[in-house]
């Protein structure tokens, strides 16, 4: 059970580092600002929600 909680982090976390990679590319782009921020704080989300979940294995 340990591993698939690791497993699912990591999943997170790389979706979210890959939401926040798109949010700066995006940046450059005409794109409005609210969609940026609400992609910006789904990323970080998902980013801390996996290393929540991996965090919580460990103990």
């Amino acid at each position: 059970m340990k591993s698939v909680r690791y497993f699912l982090g990591r999943t997170l976390q790389l979706i979210g580092l890959a939401t926040v990679t798109a949010v700066v590319f995006m940046f450059f782009k005409q794109t409005s600002m609210e969609f940026l921020l609400t992609l910006s704080l789904l990323g970080a989300s998902e980013f801390y929600g996996g290393t929540w979940l991996i965090g919580k294995g460990e103990s």
